[in-house]
């Protein structure tokens, strides 16, 4: 082999890694945004920790019992002195991030109230052709729903633009535990591209922030069983 075709390899190989360092950066920061954004929800008295009883109060509201609110605060209490310091409640998450994946699809969800019929129609307006990779935010909303036989800013008008009640009674009702391995897979491909963050649409359309944010939440459920295949 060549000189240049070792350069060349070398080249290509750091870009790759370049972009992974990248992504898991971006992920990183944004798990801790949600953790963050968790711990101040859920310390109701805002004494900078978390008792057993605001912590029922968080979880009792992601469906738990009782019983596994208690199993979760064993875990969690590392100190053993009945509150959730800032740290353990850290360690928790990182070490079992069900709990928390819950809580962003939970937040992702009641932050698709902004897609509407009049928003939908005020955002064709604005964007009659994909700029910014917004497109791909919609895309990633098509696998999610099973509308992905034609993933093209024309597909997307189609299903969106032209049935827009349809779309919104798929979305508010579409159940995770639904999605299979494949499609899964096929979401990913969307949701692990390096732009594919909270930070960078947060500043588009309402509808394409809420969508992404929901896309993300839908993807991160996967992680930990990921981990153990």
């Amino acid at each position: 082999m060549s000189a240049v075709m070792e350069s060349d390899l070398k080249d290509k190989k750091d870009m790759k890694e370049d972009l992974k360092e990248k992504k898991t950066a971006a992920s990183t920061k944004q798990m801790m945004a949600t953790v963050e954004e968790a711990f101040k929800k859920w310390d109701i008295t805002g004494d900078g920790a978390i008792s057993k009883y605001e912590l029922h109060a968080a979880l009792t509201q992601l469906g738990m019992t009782e019983a596994q609110v208690d199993a979760c605060f064993r875990s969690a209490d590392l100190s053993r002195d009945g509150i959730l310091q800032y740290e353990e409640f850290l360690e928790w998450v990182f070490r079992d991030p069900g709990v928390v994946q819950q809580y962003c699809l939970k937040s992702a969800k009641e932050g698709l109230h902004v897609v509407t019929v009049d928003s939908c129609q005020e955002f064709w307006k604005r964007f009659p052709e994909c700029e910014n990779h917004i497109e791909k935010v919609f895309f990633a909303a098509m696998v999610i729903l099973g509308e992905d036989r034609d993933l093209s800013w024309t597909g997307v008008k189609q299903k969106i633009l032209k049935k827009p009640h349809e779309f919104l009674q798929k979305l508010r009702q579409f159940d995770p535990g639904t999605l299979t391995e494949a499609k899964m897979r096929k979401l990913k491909y969307f949701t692990s591209k390096d732009f594919f963050t909270q930070e960078y649409f947060k500043s588009h359309h309402p509808i394409v922030q809420a969508l992404c944010n929901w896309a993300l939440a839908i993807a991160a459920l996967d992680l930990k069983s990921a981990d153990k295949r």
